[in-house]
C-alpha cells in the first residue's frame, strides 16, 4: 500500500491499521457510520461515502464497506417497509393502519406521498442501530493480550549486579602429582625398593 495513488493521494492515513486489522475501537466506529449510511434509502455512491466516512473517522474499512451489500435490490423491500413504517409512527399515525398499508399496497412506498416518511425512518433506524452496534462491539469484543518477549538487559562490567567471577590469576595452577608427599605405606615401600636397587648395584 505504501508509495502507491492511494498512499500519494490520501496519505499516512490510508496506512493507519485500525482501517484494515479489527480492533474495538476501529470495527465501533465503522458500525456508527456504516450502518446509518446502508439504511438510507436509494443513495448513490454508498460505498463511496462510506469508505470517507471510514477515513475521517479511523473505522475499519472493510466492515464499513461490507455494510454497505445489505442495501441491495433484494432487500429493498424489507427495508423500504421498515423505514417507512417508523417513519409514519413517529409523525403520529396508527401502527396497526400503518402495517395493514404497506402490506396492502407496497407500491405507495415509491411514490412521493412516502418520501418523507422513508427518510425519517431511515434517520431514526440509522442513528439508533448505529448506536446499538457501537455499544455491543464496545461491550463484547475483546482485544487479545500482547505477548511481551522476556528481554535479558545487558549486564555492564562496572555494575554492582555482576557476580563474583574467579579472576584467572585466582586459580591455583595444577601441582604435578610428584611433588606430592607420599602417603607412609608408600614411604615404606619405596625405601625398600631404593634400598634394594643400592646392594644390587654394590
Amino acid at each position: 500500500m505504501k508509495g502507491t495513488f492511494l498512499h500519494s493521494w490520501l496519505g499516512d492515513r490510508i496506512l493507519q491499521k485500525g482501517l484494515w486489522s479489527p480492533t474495538r475501537e476501529s470495527l465501533a466506529r465503522a458500525w456508527l457510520l456504516g450502518w446509518p449510511i446502508t439504511v438510507i434509502p436509494f443513495l448513490p455512491g454508498q460505498s463511496v461515502i462510506a469508505c470517507i466516512a471510514a477515513l475521517l473517522v479511523r473505522g475499519n474499512l472493510l466492515l464499513c464497506i461490507a455494510l454497505q451489500f445489505l442495501s441491495t435490490p433484494l432487500t429493498a423491500p424489507v427495508q423500504l417497509s421498515a423505514c417507512y413504517f417508523v417513519g409514519e409512527v413517529v409523525r403520529g399515525a396508527n401502527p396497526r393502519h400503518v402495517w395493514r398499508e404497506v402490506r396492502g399496497r407496497p407500491r405507495l412506498l415509491l411514490t412521493g406521498h412516502a418520501v418523507t416518511s422513508l427518510y425519517l425512518g431511515a434517520a431514526v433506524i440509522g442513528i439508533l442501530g448505529g448506536a446499538a452496534g457501537y455499544a455491543i462491539i464496545h461491550g463484547t469484543w475483546q482485544e487479545k493480550p500482547r505477548r511481551r518477549r522476556a528481554t535479558v538487559p545487558p549486564v555492564s562490567p562496572d555494575s554492582g549486579d555482576t557476580k563474583d567471577v574467579p579472576d584467572v590469576a585466582d586459580v591455583p595452577e595444577a601441582v604435578d602429582s610428584a611433588q606430592l608427599p607420599l602417603p607412609l605405606p608408600l614411604r615404606e615401600v619405596e625405601g625398600r625398593r631404593s634400598g634394594s636397587g643400592d646392594a644390587k648395584r654394590r
